[in-house]
C-alpha cells in the first residue's frame, strides 16, 4: 500500500523538513533532508499504527490520491512523495 506524505520545509534556523501523513492523523515527523524526512515518515507510520494496534484501538488506512490532497490549502506548498508500507510487518514481534 502507498501512502501519500507531505514535505514541508520548516520556518526557522535550522534547516529542517516537516512531514504530514494525511491519511493517518496525529502522525508527522522532520527530517534535515528530504531523504531523511521520507525515511522518518516510513518509522513513524510503523510506529504510530504499531502503538494503535498495541492499545487495542480501532483504525482504518485509506490512502487518498495525492491530486485530491494537494487541493486543499493546508497542504499546498511542498513536495509530495508516496511512502510504501507492508502492515504485515506489524505481525511480527519487535527487533531486540
Amino acid at each position: 500500500m502507498d501512502i501519500p506524505i507531505l514535505i514541508q520545509k520548516t520556518v526557522g534556523a535550522r534547516k529542517q523538513y516537516g512531514v504530514t501523513i494525511p491519511d493517518i492523523p496525529g502522525c508527522v515527523t522532520t527530517g534535515e533532508t528530504v531523504g531523511k524526512a521520507m525515511s522518518n515518515a516510513t518509522k513513524a507510520i510503523y510506529g504510530h499504527v504499531g502503538q494503535l494496534v498495541e492499545q487495542g484501538k480501532p483504525f482504518e488506512i485509506k490512502p487518498s490520491e495525492v491530486e485530491t490532497l494537494s487541493q486543499e490549502p493546508d497542504y499546498a506548498d511542498g513536495i509530495w512523495a508516496l511512502v510504501s508500507l507492508d502492515l504485515a510487518r506489524l505481525d511480527d514481534p519487535p527487533e531486540s
